[in-house]
């Protein structure tokens, strides 16, 4: 059987490199691990801070927050993942390696319209207030849009779903406003512990593949209510190794990621499958735990792709 392997978006930052040699240094890890769908790394900032560029949004005391209605950037092209995704595409062709895709990722209107308004409200009533999230998710449509017609897969990144900071059939709803369509390279991702509930309102997110994590101590239980009905138009993006290790040895052996793949393999299928990757980003790792976490997920593929 054929895995394919891809992360979910952050490695360790690589302090005292440009920027440049810091992404070049993260895509050759990824080709040293035969990774087949690679990322940038998110070297610049966090998974909000990348959003600086939307109107609406300013430098407060603890990060990002709300100072007027939230917009969309006047020029897509000017956004920072923008030139990064380009970056890496041409790196990729100066090494002759145009057969790896890559995958692009873009913070969910959930999660960044949250994260945005904890650090000020500026005109809007409330965290609750369903208006930020309509605004954040109308704010990142021209983005999305601008990705999907490059060739690339679409990461949006929802952890804060697993946490209700709205209802979920809420949720689900402001994610589909801020895409204009289905399509076949577009992924969610959401981390933590879930519930039916949680699960069932992904399923209506028009996304091929919905990512989640399996293998720490909170989401462990996650696979208890993976089904193959809840995939029939649906893939999964298998988290088969723990980020939580802080020390190498620390990081989950071979044989138990072989034995997590193993157990959905047989539960759902290999068809409803799209990607295996760890079960999270890799920016709280160090840089040598990352890579362990990326050897042994390789390892493991490859035991059971023989």
């Amino acid at each position: 059987m054929k895995l394919i392997k891809t992360v979910i978006g952050s490695f360790p930052p690589k302090k005292g490199l440009k920027l440049e040699e810091a992404i070049k240094e993260i895509i050759d890890l990824q080709l040293k691990y035969n990774i087949d769908i690679v990322s940038d790394g998110e070297q610049r900032y966090d998974i909000i801070g990348y959003f600086y560029q939307l109107k609406g949004i300013a430098k407060k005391r603890y990060g990002l927050g709300i100072e007027s209605r939230i917009e969309p950037l006047e020029d897509v092209k000017e956004f920072v993942k923008v030139k990064d995704f380009e970056f890496v595409k041409n790196y990729l062709k100066s090494i002759g390696r145009e057969d790896v895709k890559i995958k692009v990722t873009i913070t969910g209107p959930i999660t960044l319209g949250f994260s945005l308004a904890l650090n000020g409200l500026g005109n809007y009533s409330s965290i609750r207030d369903l208006r930020i999230y309509e605004d954040t998710a109308e704010a990142l449509k021209p983005i999305l849009n601008f990705f999907l017609k490059k060739e690339c897969y679409l990461q949006i990144d929802e952890p804060s779903l697993s946490t209700r900071v709205i209802d979920p059939k809420e949720a689900a709803k402001f994610v589909n406003l801020a895409l204009e369509d289905y399509h076949e390279r577009l992924i969610i991702h959401v981390c933590g512990s879930l519930s039916r509930e949680i699960l069932n309102s992904l399923t209506n997110i028009k996304v091929k593949t919905i990512s989640l994590a399996f293998s720490g101590p909170m989401e462990k239980s996650n696979i208890n209510l993976i089904e193959k009905d809840l995939f029939k138009e649906k893939k999964l993006g298998f988290g088969c190794v723990s980020v939580l290790a802080m020390k190498e040895e620390e990081v989950e052996e071979i044989e138990v990621i072989e034995n997590r793949i193993r157990k959905i393999v047989e539960k759902l299928s290999l068809e409803n499958i799209s990607f295996i990757h760890p079960d999270c980003g890799l920016r709280s790792n160090s840089e040598r735990v990352a890579e362990k976490i990326l050897k042994n997920m390789s390892l493991a593929c490859k035991n059971l792709e023989n």
